[in-house]
């Protein structure tokens, strides 16, 4: 009877379902076994303690690393399954979901100090010769013309009428032209004043060029060089430089000349007259140096 029941339980173990149990064996992910066949048979009645392999189970359950199997009818049998129901440990790879300290390079953002190279923004004490400009027409310096706006380039700047009534004076095509007869008296053209003088040495060797013309003859034309502020309610002359014989066309003309008092605050001064009909005279390029 006990060997009946012994080959029942081997043929039934091949096929069984075999359920969870409490003590899952080989430490492995538990799953469903696979199921075995509707086995039937029932044991006989010998010694096959309840909770033992190949024995009715206790209830559902069996005794350590044993399980209980589902033979039908109401037959349960402890069957061993230690090691099956899938590979142990698997469930996936342990420490997944990135790579440890990922998130970008430490301290990038840039390569430490750039910006530009220190110490730019120019050179140092540039944007130009430190004393230039000079104040206007003073010094005497050898080359430089003492007449400002001596070209008429900024109109009639520093020149005045302060002698006679001609008509029509002013800057006309970038010369200075003014109309006198004989009833206009000496007309004095005159450059400099308290704004703005020469400043002369004496014994130094300046040289005086302008250019004039006249429509028709003058009966005078006389070139003076001397105070531009009055002194004693006077302009003491500093050079006269004589009378010129004036044309119609624009001509060139030069003096060589020194003073034996420095004077300051020196101006210069054109005198014209007419005797009889009317002239207008024009005067451009007026050029005061000292010579080198």
């Amino acid at each position: 009877m006990n060997y009946w029941k012994l080959l029942l339980v081997g043929l039934a173990g091949a096929g069984l379902a075999v359920a969870s149990c409490s003590h899952p064996g080989g430490g492995g992910m538990t799953g469903t076994t696979g199921t075995g066949g509707s086995g039937s048979g029932t044991g006989g009645s010998g010694n096959c303690p309840a909770g033992s392999v190949g024995c009715p189970c206790i209830g559902t359950i069996c005794d350590q690393d044993l399980s209980c199997a589902d033979l039908g009818g109401g037959n349960t049998q402890c069957v061993t399954t230690a090691g099956t129901g899938g590979s142990p440990g698997t469930g996936g790879s342990v420490a997944t979901g990135g790579t440890p300290g990922t998130g970008g390079t430490p301290s990038t953002g840039g390569s430490p100090g750039t910006g530009g190279t220190p110490g730019t923004g120019g050179t140092p004490a540039t944007g130009g010769s430190p004393g230039t400009g000079g104040t206007p027409g003073t010094g005497g310096t050898p080359g430089n013309n003492l007449i400002v706006n001596g070209d008429f380039s900024q109109g009639d700047t520093n020149w005045t009428v302060p002698n006679g009534t001609p008509s029509n004076k002013g800057v006309n095509n970038g010369q200075y032209c003014l109309t006198l007869n004989n009833g206009s008296g000496q007309v004095v053209l005159g450059w400099g004043g308290a704004d703005v003088s020469a400043n002369l040495s004496a014994n130094v060797n300046y040289t005086l060029s302008f250019q004039a013309s006249a429509s028709s003859s003058l009966s005078g034309f006389d070139t003076h060089v001397g105070s531009a502020v009055s002194v004693g309610g006077s302009y003491p002359v500093d050079k006269d430089l004589g009378n010129e014989t004036i044309g119609t066309g624009l001509q060139t003309f030069t003096h060589m000349f020194t003073i034996t008092s420095a004077d300051a605050q020196a101006g210069l001064a054109f005198l014209i007259s007419v005797s009889t009909g009317t002239s207008t005279v024009c005067i451009d390029n007026v050029s005061l140096t000292a010579a080198n």
